[in-house]
């Protein structure tokens, strides 16, 4: 017996080209399209019903509560006269587009790759631990390995004597080779061992460590005080270190986070004894916080986000003394002072990261109020 099945083409549905309201069953009234009356049936309030529905979106969302805040630059006294005086923030149009520039920046750098960069040594340190706050300022004003990474002390091996008649080897010809290849060490000015040898130049080539000094160099009084002058011009040579990928590679986003919670704390102790802190902001930790930032998710806990809330205060406290020094010193004193500092560009990137990225936009408003006090 042969199944009855109906094909598609033969079901009648008038609202085939309508949008998916669901299929009519009950009876609807056909009326014209700007019927107005008072429905007196089940069949015409459903056409009402029905009409309407055609008229709403066919999507529709919530507000959203991050919204771009109007621009702040024209704030109005309450004369209602816009004040000359406020201060310059960055413009909307700027913002939005260093948000989509970031975005694409920290896509980018996650992106996998190979064969870029030099094989890492994996006996060597690349960066101090997490939680050496003092060494991660050392290594980041350029301080050799030798100072941010020190030695570890290894723990003094317990001598336990064995048993009589338990050593599978005589004392005596231990202690005669021990005198016999005694060699003198000392430490030198960074820390690292080195061997003395005592080498005769009778019997040696010339060599770095053998070669006699020349008795000329050693009687020109000019000569004799250009050792420590070369150590001190050696000494300021040292420039910061800079982010590279390598480093960022190795960084995941809870060290990132600790991190510039160490930035935070710099700022901070520079901003409370400017004249006597050691913690200077530089342009290099400016571009550190930047490529820490990029290693941040969107998403990140409540306290994670008041870390961040922490960072752009404190630039924000920085931009406020920057805008002070430059009212009270020339132009040409300013530009000698600060040459290497942290300036007001790197602040408010450092802000407009912290405010767009995260939609803390908050943070504008204290913007507008701290320097509207300068």
């Amino acid at each position: 017996m042969l199944s009855h099945k109906r094909r598609r083409e033969e079901f009648d549905d008038e609202d085939e080209d309508e949008a998916a309201y669901g299929k009519q069953i009950l009876p609807v009234a056909n009326l014209p399209y700007n019927f107005d009356d008072e429905p007196m049936d089940g069949m015409q309030y459903l056409f009402t019903v029905r009409r309407d529905a055609r008229q709403l979106p066919d999507i529709v969302r919530v507000p959203n509560p991050y919204e771009k805040l109007e621009s702040l630059l024209d704030v109005s006294t309450p004369d209602g006269q816009t004040s000359s005086g406020s201060p310059c923030l960055p413009s909307e149009e700027w913002r939005g587009m260093f948000e989509l520039r970031f975005q694409n920046f920290r896509k980018n750098f996650s992106q996998p790759t190979i064969h870029v960069g030099p094989a890492n040594e994996p006996t060597r340190r690349l960066m101090p631990d997490k939680k050496d706050r003092d060494l991660w300022w050392e290594f980041l004003s350029g301080k050799p390995e030798s100072q941010w990474a020190p030695p570890k002390v290894s723990k003094a091996k317990s001598k336990r004597q064995p048993p009589p008649g338990m050593r599978a080897w005589a004392d005596e010809p231990e202690q005669n080779h021990a005198a016999t290849s005694h060699i003198p060490w000392h430490s030198n000015d960074e820390g690292e061992v080195e061997q003395v040898l005592k080498l005769d130049p009778a019997e040696s080539l010339p060599s770095p460590v053998g070669t006699p000094v020349p008795l000329g160099y050693l009687e020109d009084p000019h000569q004799l005080g250009a050792g420590p002058v070369a150590g001190q011009t050696l000494k300021q040579s040292i420039s910061p270190r800079e982010p590279t990928t390598t480093l960022l590679k190795l960084i995941d986003e809870r060290m990132a986070l600790h991190l510039l919670m160490y930035f935070a704390h710099w700022i901070q102790q520079h901003l409370n004894a400017p004249e006597s802190s050691v913690y200077l902001p530089l342009e290099s930790h400016a571009r550190w916080m930047f490529a820490l930032l990029s290693r941040i998710n969107d998403y990140i806990s409540a306290d994670d986000m008041n870390l961040l809330r922490n960072l752009a205060r404190a630039c924000l406290a920085l931009l406020k003394a920057i805008k002070r020094e430059q009212k009270t010193r020339s132009s040409q004193t300013i530009q000698l002072c600060t040459e290497g500092k942290m300036g007001e560009t790197s602040c408010w990137i450092i802000i407009t990261t912290v405010a767009e990225i995260w939609k803390q936009r908050d943070i504008w408003i204290d913007a507008h109020d701290m320097l509207t006090q300068v």
